[in-house]
């Protein structure tokens, strides 16, 4: 009668049926590895308001692999970094800033830049919203609707928003891509 073999034992013969990986692929999967390390470190950072400590927390991996994650983890804050997160306030776009300024102290004259760009965006969209605000009250006061009767006016449902805020990101998207690049260029010298 032949013997058991557990799942382990038999993936462990047909790997070794296959051969070793060669060194490209092996570091094609310590580059994935990495990546997902990254992504996961991102995911947390910008999820939460605690000082967890991006530096710290890359610095407690292997030697080899600590670059590779501090790239990865660079990337996805970079690839963070929009004006929609500040809708839900802008704490999403300054964790992403935060995090980058940490694992690359260089960065910070570009994350100023990018902090003044979100400024300057923000306003633009009050004075938008103000505007649109203005227009519609007065259209309901012409309709002869006024006092209680007229409360916050939901921008978001009207027909004049979207175009707006597009209007507004075309606008300011260029200048923010610009930035982005600006900032991979310090992390890729190559660039």
């Amino acid at each position: 009668m032949g013997e058991l073999k557990s799942a382990w034992e038999i993936a462990q013969e047909k790997a070794n049926k296959l051969g070793k990986l060669s060194v490209k692929e092996e570091q094609r999967q310590k580059e994935e590895k990495c990546r997902q390390i990254g992504q996961a470190m991102t995911q947390r950072w910008l999820g939460s308001s605690q000082g967890q400590n991006l530096v710290a927390e890359v610095n407690s991996y292997p030697e080899e692999e600590k670059s590779l994650i501090a790239r990865a983890t660079l990337d996805y804050l970079v690839e963070a970094i929009d004006f929609q997160s500040s809708k839900s306030g802008v704490s999403r776009l300054e964790r992403a800033i935060q995090g980058i300024a940490s694992l690359e102290p260089k960065s910070q004259p570009i994350t100023e830049r990018i902090t003044k760009l979100a400024q300057e965006h923000e306003q633009a969209e009050r004075k938008t919203r103000q505007e649109l605000e203005s227009n519609y009250r007065e259209l309901l006061h012409q309709l002869r609707i006024s006092g209680t009767a007229v409360g916050d006016i939901n921008l978001e449902a009207t027909s004049e928003w979207q175009p707006a805020q597009q209007g507004l990101a075309e606008l300011f998207r260029p200048r923010l891509d610009s930035l982005k690049q600006e900032l991979i260029c310090i992390f890729e010298p190559m660039c």
